[in-house]
């Protein structure tokens, strides 16, 4: 697979200053010593929590280098691909408050970030692009990739479930549809062939 920093193409104004390298590095260093600079900077913490995702998810595709779960490299080339557009903020959803001199908003990135946790906890489950529509309700659109092995219409039920769970406690707006596209099976690195 290609190098994490050359297929993200993030520069450092990107992340506040720092690199994709530099944030690898902080990582695997169990983010000791604290670097005040990387732990205040949105952008850096998305890109630190999408590093993590994947190391722990596909984690085994990276270190083993399996040329038979090409598959898998395929879409972890995806997803850190992907980065650039989930370290932005993106649209901006007013919180209603009592205050009228309080500008609180959630923005698009904290919803992803949300909606990516959630499929974390779904065994086999890595969730791709997030696209939340617009309307009132607003639909959502997640594409999904699962490991050779896991439930493919159980794990989707689980997902969808436990985000109509979630999502009302979290959001300011009412979520409408939700779709959850399955675009990628990755072969686990035992069974060494990709789908």
């Amino acid at each position: 697979m290609s190098d994490p920093a050359a297929v993200l193409r993030l520069e450092p104004e990107d992340l506040d200053g720092h690199t994709v390298d530099e944030l690898t590095d902080y990582l695997e260093a169990g983010c000791e010593p604290a670097d005040p600079s990387i732990d205040r900077s949105p952008a850096c913490r998305l890109a630190l929590a999408a590093l993590q995702r994947l190391r722990d998810v596909a984690g085994s595709y990276l270190e083993e280098g399996d040329a038979g779960a090409s598959g898998g490299r395929d879409w972890i080339g995806a997803v850190l691909a992907a980065l650039p557009v989930d370290t932005r903020a993106g649209r901006r959803f007013p919180i209603t408050v009592e205050d009228p001199r309080v500008d609180a908003v959630v923005t698009e990135a904290a919803i992803r970030g949300l909606i990516r946790s959630i499929g974390d906890e779904v065994p086999g489950l890595l969730v791709g692009a997030v696209r939340i529509g617009i309307g009132d309700p607003a639909p959502l659109s997640v594409d999904v990739a699962l490991v050779h092995g896991a439930g493919l219409p159980a794990a989707v039920a689980a997902f969808r479930r436990s985000l109509h769970r979630a999502l009302p406690d979290h959001l300011p707006f009412a979520v409408g549809t939700i779709d959850v596209d399955v675009v990628q099976l990755i072969a686990s690195p035992a069974n060494g062939r990709g789908r």
